[in-house]
């Protein structure tokens, strides 16, 4: 129902502004990020690596450090691609007159979000159905996913989503009402806190009472602090738009962070770390400037369809080979493929489609 209401009232926006987002739409950015859209789709390939786990069986710690440490800077690196590319279509500081473009673009992820859910949905009923869930469960359950977690059964990659339907309606309050001073760098860090906060909640193993409740509370309404990822990321990739940085101390800040998570296993100082070195990567890629090629568009294009579809590529296949949930590179290997197939036959099959209309 939340995001029902946020949805029509997008939509009674876009009726009454029709003019001027038809400006807005035919509106182009000269500059291309090439290199966002190459690392993109490395990225995409880094979360079907989180998903399937293909280093399950190695017992190296140092080749599992460095490991983690690369694969996950992959979702932090959409966030901040969305936010900069966001950014960079509005002006600085922001104001009113960047809202329509703002809202559209929630609109946008609400409406993938919503689609994504229900392409989804047959495995999460499935999924009920295999647990022997009551309806009432299954209702609850299917709610609890769709707007306080992000997810249902094997669609955990979603979460991003959600996380970026809240952030952007965080920031359309915070500029609505002029609190977007040092364009939401303080929020990221307040956030991060929260965010921080709440994963060490949800772990925690004592028997202070309030504690104890307040733990329950947290697990069962949004599981951990996950969903505030976006609030994190997004409003620092909007930094970045307008706030250059040069690229050696963008990779000098990688570099150190790295590092550092190399060697600490503390998680709190490790989370940290982790913001600081996708934010020194961010820095490096979006510095690089590659000379236009049909397929680096072609590639950001693969990487949106191998994100959403590969769990459900990764499902079948366990599913129909091993029946039972199964990792490892196999898995890996498998579901990168086939969601590369599939991405590429549908970009092919659109773009002739697409001139067959024209």
């Amino acid at each position: 129902m939340v995001l029902m209401r946020i949805m029509d009232r997008i939509v009674k926006d876009r009726r009454s502004n029709l003019t001027t987002e038809n400006k807005i739409e035919n509106i182009e950015i000269k500059k291309k990020y090439n290199s966002i859209d190459v690392v993109k789709f490395i990225m995409a390939i880094a979360v079907i690596a989180i998903h399937t786990c293909p280093l399950v069986n190695c017992n190296n710690k140092n080749t599992l450090t460095i490991y983690n440490n690369i694969v996950n800077m992959a979702v932090p690196f959409f966030f901040l691609a969305s936010g900069y590319l966001l950014s960079i279509k509005l002006s600085f500081p922001y104001n009113l007159n960047d809202m329509l473009i703002i809202k559209n673009f929630l609109y946008k992820i609400i409406k993938m979000y919503l689609c994504w859910m229900i392409i989804y949905t047959p495995l999460a009923i499935y999924h009920f159905i295999s647990d022997n869930s009551s309806i009432i469960k299954a209702v609850l359950m299917y709610i609890r996913g769709l707007l306080f977690i992000g997810e249902q059964y094997n669609s955990w990659q979603l979460w991003y989503l959600l996380s970026t339907i809240y952030t952007i309606i965080l920031i359309i309050i915070l500029i609505k009402n002029k609190y977007l001073r040092w364009q939401g760098i303080e929020i990221s860090i307040i956030i991060s806190v929260i965010m921080i906060s709440l994963n060490w909640l949800v772990e925690y193993e004592g028997t202070v009472p309030f504690i104890v409740l307040f733990r329950q509370l947290t697990y069962y309404f949004i599981n951990n602090g996950r969903i505030f990822t976006g609030a994190i990321y997004i409003p620092i990739g909007m930094y970045i738009a307008h706030k250059k940085i040069s690229r050696k101390i963008n990779l000098t800040i990688f570099i150190l962070g790295f590092i550092g998570n190399y060697f600490i296993e503390n998680e709190i100082i490790s989370t940290y770390l982790l913001i600081i070195t996708s934010i020194g990567l961010f820095g490096i890629v979006e510095s690089i400037n590659l000379k236009d090629n049909a397929l680096y568009p072609f590639l950001r294009n693969m990487s949106t369809i191998i994100y959403f579809i590969h769990m459900y590529v990764w499902s079948f296949y366990y599913k129909i080979i091993y029946r039972q949930k199964t990792y490892g590179i196999n898995s890996f290997l498998i579901t990168t493929i086939v969601s590369c197939i599939i991405a590429c036959i549908y970009l092919i099959i659109k773009k002739r489609l697409l001139k067959i209309k024209q």
